[in-house]
């Protein structure tokens, strides 16, 4: 009979995520195992109507009725504040040639959208052209969460293109045939 205190699994031992700096590490190592979509959100700077966008892996559904999405948004990024209640934005989930357009949003800079072939979606959000889905959003919430913050997207417009995606999983971007 198990009363809870296990301690290994499988000859592993049990690790305590709040821990140490290496038992940070090999949580987000864990985390790593579990297979995620890759997406770039793109919004509009509030003030400015300067592009903006981001690679993100946690995103997710939330509600078929209302249509609603969440992601996360550390709280040191760049591109924290463009992401404001109300505010337009737009999820491109990318397809298995964009690695490199995966690459180019995870990077800090301004010419993120230099080169790139763009569509404008709603409220002038820019569209990143090959993608697999285009999500339509407005911010619908925002929840505090450790370093980052969720943010609840309600779907506005969606365009599904059906190509193959792109998957990160354990520290690298692979593509998925379909």
């Amino acid at each position: 009979m198990d009363d809870g205190g296990v301690t290994t699994i499988g000859g592993r031992a049990a690790i305590d995520p709040a821990g140490s700096e290496a038992a940070r590490r090999q949580f987000r190592d864990a985390l790593g195992h579990f297979c995620t979509g890759v997406t770039v959100m793109t919004a509009l700077v509030p003030e400015t109507q300067e592009r903006v966008g981001i690679t993100v892996s946690s995103f997710n559904s939330l509600s078929l009725d209302p249509p609603l999405i969440l992601w996360s948004i550390a709280k040191d990024s760049v591109s924290y504040n463009c992401y404001q209640m109300g505010s337009a934005f737009a999820v491109n989930v990318l397809s298995a040639d964009q690695e490199d357009m995966a690459l180019r949003f995870a990077r800090t800079g301004r010419d993120k959208f230099d080169g790139v072939t763009l569509h404008t979606g709603l409220e002038g959000v820019p569209l990143l052209d090959g993608c697999v889905v285009y999500l339509e959003c407005r911010t619908e919430a925002r929840y505090p969460g450790g370093d980052h913050d969720i943010i609840v997207g309600r779907v506005q417009r969606i365009f599904n293109i059906g190509k193959a995606p792109l998957l990160f999983h354990i520290g690298a971007l692979r593509g998925l045939d379909v």
